[in-house]
């Protein structure tokens, strides 16, 4: 059995003032290394709604590990969105910490020895203040690691901007 490759990663976002595109397609196939992006289950959400907002991950099909541990911050305009609830997911050790919701970031984090089934990091509940509620997220990871091997993925992780339609995110 091959090591398991994924470790402890501190990737910051740049304070890149740039809009993130929005996407209503699928999620790009992924060959190599780790993705990480945002989903929400309704990108037309009017004000008064609620959309139910996701981290997740992607692990490309040439890789050999399971992702054993992350620590992320969701980012977020308060003035567009609120934080309403955290959606359980039954899969692993995971916390978050919404008590920056207020000024719009909500930390995350995770660990499972054996790694993780399922790879939705986070899973939150919010209402829409403004329609343009997804030009202000953003993700940034600060750690991945792999189960059993802790290998470190900063060379392999990339955040991707763009927010996708996510298809199994239904209320």
């Amino acid at each position: 059995m091959h090591a398991l490759r994924l470790v402890v990663l501190g990737l910051a976002l740049t304070a890149c003032q740039d809009q993130p595109a929005q996407s209503t397609g699928p999620k790009p196939p992924l060959v190599q290394g780790v993705a990480a992006f945002i989903s929400v289950d309704n990108l037309s959400a009017r004000p008064g709604q609620t959309v139910r907002v996701r981290v997740e991950v992607q692990v490309g099909t040439q890789q050999n590990y399971k992702l054993g541990s992350f620590t992320g911050r969701l980012r977020f305009n308060p003035a567009r969105l609120t934080f309403r609830a955290e959606n359980a997911i039954s899969d692993g050790l995971r916390v978050s910490n919404p008590a920056g919701a207020p000024t719009g970031e909500i930390r995350f984090a995770g660990a499972a020895p054996t790694g993780f089934t399922n790879l939705v990091l986070y899973d939150g509940t919010f209402e829409v203040k403004s329609a343009d509620y997804a030009s202000d997220l953003a993700l940034q990871m600060e750690e991945l690691s792999a189960a059993m091997s802790l290998t470190n993925l900063a060379p392999q992780l990339q955040v991707n901007r763009q927010i996708f339609l996510s298809r199994t995110a239904g209320h």
